[in-house]
């Protein structure tokens, strides 16, 4: 009965060890255990870490039993719930873990003995760190993480270097592209958390490109080259009290190609200045320096004066626009100030100056100057000349004024008319030399004021006539011509012309204004001249009207004619002169027409039809008109005599 007794309390005592296990720690009972890292075997006296395993091993240096070896892991020492002999565990969660042994008494039948030790598990995140790429060779690091108590930075392959929280710290990179960032405790160096990213390198830095500066008020627009989305960017100013001389007025997002700032320091000198996100200092590059052209304008005495300013170098050029009209006005080298004088008065024109420099321009705000009147405008310069058609033909010219305003043409002190054309056609007029013609011209501009009239000019006035009644020599008289220099000299040439008009002959005049006409030429009936004057000041020649003289048509007929034969007088032939547009019929006594001629080279031999000529007197009529439309008729008779 007893030994029945004893063994059901030894099964009991295997199935719940904590039965005889008493409830309180006996910390001097002997009772002893050690915590390792079970992956370096390294002794963990009283930091664990989460996720790393722990192997405990009982160091009471009693014999015991390892199946009677219990542990537990909690907040608190464990009197019951004994049923783990598994010495290896890992922890999952931080703070305070008490790990409580259970073992055997020191007598084998006495009760067990409970045994704790306090640890703190250590969590291990990953550690938080922001990163950045910096210029070819450099990335920037900065832990923000706040778990642990020191931290080290392995750049790549690189060896780990120590780093503080929350300082930013730009390394050398070579080699893998990667930062593994590693947080440690101080109390323990088991438990580690480390985090890695990677990074692509940067492109080499290129200088950036300003291209274009255009002022619109108080508003600079800048131009530029497409930038690099790697690297930041800021529109700078020089600044002689700044810094290295610039000072910064706005930056300038990677994406854009243009940026206007307002209320931008004018005059001024700009630059684009692109720098590293990690170096700034250090690493930058600015493009080349556009200035600012400061234009202003006035107008005084009907002229635009305008004048410039730049701090920058280059060509300029100058556009002046004019309602849709725009001109490029030249610019001499090395120029700050350039007159406008081919303007009108009471227009207003609009200026803007642009300055080069390679492929960068820079153009100034617009400067609209509305021309004021001045002095009166000068006297206009005056040709007349007559045309073929025995107008005069009046050309005024106006150095400052190529358009615009208006002119008064006068003949012989009479208003002729007012146009604004440079030109005017005098037709109303019968030239003679009895009658003088003097033209002069004034100039009114677009604010009312008026010239002085033109010096006179009075065109040659030609007249030609007859020196005997063939009209076999000719003899020309004309006036003298005046220009607008009446002490310059003046030459005279005589043109003899065809009726086309083609000249035939130009003879120069050497003295008076007469000449007389030995050699007219003989196959003309009208003859026709004019006198070309050059020189008084006039920019071109001057023609007098065309004069010419008409001679008269004449036919011979003769009275008889013998068609024998016998070679002599056998037909009836016309002569004359001038014999151009004619007709010549003959008729027999009947009225009959019996021959016709239209040339001189047709001949009569006295045939009618194929009849042999008959004796007897016949009726001519000549019927012709001249080359002035004058109709001439005569009428005879003819005798053939056998």
């Amino acid at each position: 009965m007893v030994n029945r007794l004893l063994l059901l309390v030894l099964l009991l005592t295997a199935l719940s060890p904590e039965i005889w296990a008493q409830c309180t720690p006996t910390p001097n009972s002997g009772a002893c255990f050690r915590a390792y890292d079970a992956i370096t075997g390294q002794e963990l006296p009283f930091y664990l870490c989460v996720g790393r395993p722990v192997r405990l091993r009982d160091c009471s240096g009693k014999s015991l039993d390892p199946a009677q070896i219990y542990y537990r892991q909690a907040s608190a020492i464990a009197c019951s719930g004994f049923v783990d002999t598994i010495t290896t565990f890992t922890p999952t969660a931080p703070g305070v873990l008490v790990v409580t042994q259970n073992t055997q008494g020191p007598q084998g039948g006495s009760q067990g003995i409970i045994f704790s030790r306090n640890f703190e598990v250590k969590s291990t995140p990953l550690p938080a760190f922001s990163l950045t790429t910096c210029t070819p060779g450099f990335v920037q690091v900065t832990v923000t993480d706040t778990n642990y108590d020191q931290y080290f930075v392995q750049i790549g392959n690189d060896a780990p270097v120590p780093a503080l929280r929350n300082a930013t710290v730009t390394y050398p990179t070579s080699g893998p592209s990667s930062v593994m960032v590693i947080g440690r405790y101080n109390q323990t160096g088991i438990c580690t958390g480390t985090a890695t990213r990677t990074f692509t390198p940067l492109p080499a830095p290129q200088r950036p490109a300003l291209r274009s500066l255009t002022v619109q008020g108080n508003t600079a627009q800048f131009q530029f080259n497409a930038l690099q989305p790697e690297y930041q960017y800021s529109l700078q100013v020089a600044d002689g009290a700044a810094p290295g001389g610039y000072r910064t007025v706005a930056p300038i997002a990677s994406n854009l190609t243009s940026f206007s700032l307002s209320n931008a320091p004018l005059p001024g000198c700009y630059r684009l200045l692109l720098q590293d996100n990690c170096q700034p200092s250090v690493v930058s590059s600015s493009s080349f320096v556009i200035c600012s052209v400061a234009l202003t304008g006035t107008t005084q005495n009907g002229r635009n004066l305008l004048s410039w300013t730049s701090g920058g170098l280059g060509g300029y050029s100058l556009t002046r626009t004019d309602g849709t009209n725009s001109v490029t006005l030249p610019v001499p080298a090395g120029s700050t100030q350039y007159t406008d004088t081919a303007v009108t008065c009471g227009t207003v024109y609009r200026y803007r100056l642009t300055q080069t420099m390679g492929t960068t321009t820079s153009i100034s705000d617009e400067v609209a100057i509305t021309t004021s009147p001045g002095t009166a405008p000068a006297a206009p310069r005056l040709l007349a000349s007559f045309n073929l058609r025995n107008q005069v033909e009046l050309t005024a010219t106006l150095a400052r004024n190529p358009s615009g305003g208006l002119l008064t043409f006068l003949r012989n002190g009479q208003e002729l008319r007012t146009t604004p054309q440079r030109t005017l056609r005098d037709s109303l007029l019968t030239p003679s030399l009895a009658d003088p013609l003097c033209y002069a011209v004034r100039f009114q501009d677009a604010c009312g004021t008026r010239s002085t009239d033109s010096a006179p000019v009075c065109p040659v006035l030609l007249e030609a006539r007859a020196a005997n009644d063939e009209g076999t020599t000719i003899r020309l008289t004309w006036t003298a011509l005046r220009g607008p220099d009446v002490a310059a000299a003046v030459s005279y040439r005589l043109l003899t012309l065809s009726p086309t008009n083609a000249v035939l002959r130009s003879l120069p005049v050497a003295n008076g204004l007469t000449f007389l006409d030995l050699q007219p030429p003989q196959d003309q009936q009208v003859v026709r001249y004019r006198v070309e004057a050059t020189g008084g000041g006039l920019a071109a020649p001057s023609y007098s009207n065309v004069a010419s003289v008409a001679r008269q048509v004449k036919v011979f007929v003769p009275t008889a004619f013998t068609p024998n034969g016998d070679g002599l007088n056998d037909v009836l032939e016309l002569k004359g002169r001038f014999l151009d547009n004619f007709r010549f019929v003959v008729m027999d006594r009947n009225g009959q027409q019996v021959f016709q001629a239209t040339t001189r080279t047709q001949t009569w031999d006295g045939r009618i039809g194929n009849e042999k000529p008959a004796s007897g007197a016949y009726v001519w009529r000549f019927e012709a008109t001249d080359q002035e439309g004058r109709r001439l008729v005569q009428h005879g008779t003819v005798t053939i005599i056998k």
